[in-house]
């Protein structure tokens, strides 16, 4: 089985006697481990799904029980504090003491799983696309609680649900511009931390490198959503939570924004960012069909590329984290694609001149566009990019 049984994500093992992605064996050992009980406000009736399974917790308990997951079969050894961390040997390929998270007690990788072309030690990428898993699935939720749509009342849960499970595809306004920085920034500043270099640089330092890298975050995790729509919707550049920017700045207008005084001006401005960030980010990952793996290995390696701000002091560190990313993306193309694993290895790694290519793009858009108007936003956004 391929897919989850509790709420369809990819599978990560059968640990607990049924075949469950990360989150479902992690939130099915917390539950049983501290008792927890849960309520349902919507009749224990909820729909688990990849994309709503953070909305009752009742239910997806019910469900993680119902589909044969064992509380028997947990060990609960772990409880009264984490294992120690192993420590690698010199000459090990897992030796990443310039990372941050943890490393795994065994070998074992997300991407060792069935069809996954991934090798098993790989464990440094596969730490960072769980991350990069669970951001993604917070955008939707996180979005929701700003739609006007979604209001109070008692079928408040409904449409939380409803909105998750069939986010509107709309266009872009301020509020969404908003929103896509913000979650950016903040995503980046996570994954950045997961870094030793990153972790010991003092905050002045961090911000100059999260000015640049927010936006190439940004425009990463934007590319692979807009690479994954199918071939009606090419020529528009979707954010994170599923709203669009065309070419055409009147798709989607409202008829009364129509005949503003600055439309026509506008109308010329508008369009060079989404072509730029389509023709430089968006068609090369539709064409190189980007996954998951490559885009965590574009984001770090974008960090990691900051080389003069991390400084002297830091050098081998940062040299050892880009070889060894770049060991592990070459070792995922010869198992993804034996016969051209070197051609699609410089494919990805050239789209990092594409990602910057976009982000000066995106630079002249925000001192031109009504949708990027930082003095109405959020005051961490301001914090970082009007200092």
């Amino acid at each position: 089985m391929s897919s989850c049984a509790v709420c369809g994500d990819r599978v990560y093992g059968n640990r607990y006697k049924a075949p469950a992605c990360l989150g479902c064996i992690v939130f099915f050992r917390r539950s049983v481990c501290r008792e927890a009980k849960y309520k349902c406000l919507k009749g224990k009736n909820c729909v688990i799904t990849s994309e709503t399974r953070c909305i009752c917790r009742y239910c997806r308990l019910q469900k993680c029980l119902l589909v044969g997951m064992s509380p028997e079969a947990i060990h609960r050894r772990d409880i009264m504090g984490p294992r120690k961390k192993k420590v690698p040997s010199v000459n090990s390929p897992s030796d990443t003491s310039s990372f941050a998270v943890d490393t795994p007690s065994t070998s074992t990788s997300i991407h060792s799983n069935y069809d996954s072309p991934a090798p098993a030690n790989t464990w440094m990428l596969d730490q960072l696309v769980k991350l990069q898993s669970r951001q993604r699935s917070q955008h939707y939720s996180s979005a929701c609680m700003m739609e006007d749509t979604i209001g109070c009342g008692s079928d408040i849960f409904d449409k939380i649900y409803n909105y998750i499970a069939n986010p509107p595809f709309r266009r872009a306004r301020k509020k969404d511009v908003n929103f896509m920085l913000r979650i950016a920034l903040m995503n980046a500043s996570e994954w950045a931390l997961q870094f030793v270099p990153f972790k010991n640089l003092n905050m002045n330092m961090q911000k100059s490198i999260l000015l640049e890298y927010g936006f190439a975050f940004l425009l990463v995790d934007q590319g692979w959503l807009t690479s994954e729509l199918n071939e009606n919707f090419k020529d528009l550049w979707v954010i994170q939570n599923n709203t669009y920017m065309s070419p055409d700045y009147l798709k989607g207008l409202p008829e009364v924004d129509c005949y503003d005084k600055e439309v026509p001006t506008k109308v010329k401005l508008h369009p060079i960012f989404v072509r730029d960030a389509l023709d430089s980010v968006g068609k090369p990952m539709r064409e190189l069909q980007i996954d998951e793996y490559e885009t965590a290995v574009l984001k770090t390696l974008l960090l990691l590329s900051h080389k003069y701000i991390f400084g002297a002091e830091h050098d081998n560190d940062v040299n050892h984290l880009q070889e060894r990313i770049t060991s592990e993306l070459m070792q995922y193309c010869k198992r993804k694609n034996p016969r051209d694993a070197a051609v699609r290895m410089g494919s990805i790694l050239l789209l990092i001149s594409g990602v910057r290519c976009a982000i000066r793009s995106l630079y002249n858009q925000l001192r031109v566009s009504d949708v990027f108007n930082f003095m109405e936003f959020h005051s961490l956004i301001r914090d970082v990019y009007l200092t």
